[in-house]
């Protein structure tokens, strides 16, 4: 039977003079966390920095760490670079991945992909993401079928990690959706069947459980992003920072604790509360939440398999 203790945080969004971040003091925090609470390594769920090639000095500081730390791709990763440069700088041989811990098996999964009408597929890159907004999040066949091959061959439990949702929540979700919950599907009856799947990308904290298996929405470590810009926050900040009034801000570097045992069929979700700064919320801003109510927090949770 096995046991497996780690950090999990999203969405850092290291980007000077357009987000007021602190991304360094937030990692530290959040590793100071890690290490405080035993976690055997630390997991990134996507959206570390806008251009990694600019921002060295924050990844060695997540991966020279004491406790290792791993990351997941994110759409905004390729706002400035290219794919090539991002795997390089992210010390990445390639978007998805999988690592064997403690009796479990983490699968990364990348799905930063467009589908042209032909099904053609060509990766995020040098800000591309935005130019086709209707043909985004995809993972090309050649990744879902080493999904499959990486699930059902595996001797561990899976847990699988992704920036955006891996089914349809409120709406969201990767457009290979139906394949994806085929996998997870058939997984049920093997060794290494599916028994939890994280995200980042929403900046919002919650649970969902879809066939059995829980779906953990993982929020932003930052902040919101508000799409109608506000004026509440001090004058000079709006000349320090470009996007400032696009955000709505966590006074806390916002993280989980995640404890999965094998023996008592549980995963654990240590999470946290925090507070928006200035007390400024979402809908304070003269924006809405949306399909989920936008919080300074993490979701704590009990869970069975």
């Amino acid at each position: 039977m096995s046991k497996v203790r780690f950090t999990v945080f999203s969405d850092l969004h290291h980007h000077p003079a357009w987000y007021k971040t602190e991304a360094p003091e937030r990692l530290a925090a959040i590793q100071k966390r890690a290490l405080e609470r035993g976690s055997e390594f630390l997991l990134h769920l996507g959206d570390f920095t806008h251009k990694p090639s600019a921002a060295p000095e924050l990844i060695r500081q997540y991966l020279e760490f004491k406790v290792p730390g791993y990351f997941v791709l994110g759409n905004h990763e390729f706002d400035i670079d290219s794919y090539e440069t991002v795997l390089r700088t992210m010390k990445m041989d390639s978007g998805y991945y999988y690592f064997d811990r403690s009796g479990f098996r983490f699968v990364v999964l990348d799905e930063n992909y467009f589908r042209d009408f032909p099904g053609i597929y060509f990766h995020y890159s040098e800000r591309n993401y935005f130019d086709h907004p209707g043909f985004r999040d995809w993972m090309p066949p050649e990744e879902l079928q080493w999904f499959r091959e990486t699930v059902m061959n595996s001797p561990y439990p899976c847990i699988l990690s992704s920036h955006a949702v891996l089914d349809s929540v409120a709406g969201h979700g990767v457009q290979c959706r139906e394949e994806v919950r085929a996998i997870i599907r058939d997984s049920q009856n093997t060794p290494g069947r599916v028994i939890l799947c994280m995200n980042g990308h929403y900046h919002r904290s919650g649970l969902d459980i879809i066939d059995g298996v829980a779906f953990l929405d993982v929020n932003s470590a930052s902040f919101n992003w508000v799409p109608k810009p506000h004026h509440l926050f001090p004058d000079d900040w709006y000349k320090q920072y470009e996007c400032i009034g696009n955000q709505v801000i966590y006074e806390d570097p916002v993280s989980a604790v995640v404890t999965i045992d094998s023996e008592a069929g549980t995963i654990e979700v240590e999470g946290m509360k925090s507070r928006f700064v200035h007390g400024i919320s979402t809908e304070d801003s003269g924006n809405s939440s949306g399909y989920r109510l936008c919080t300074p927090d993490m979701i704590s949770a009990k869970i069975n398999f």
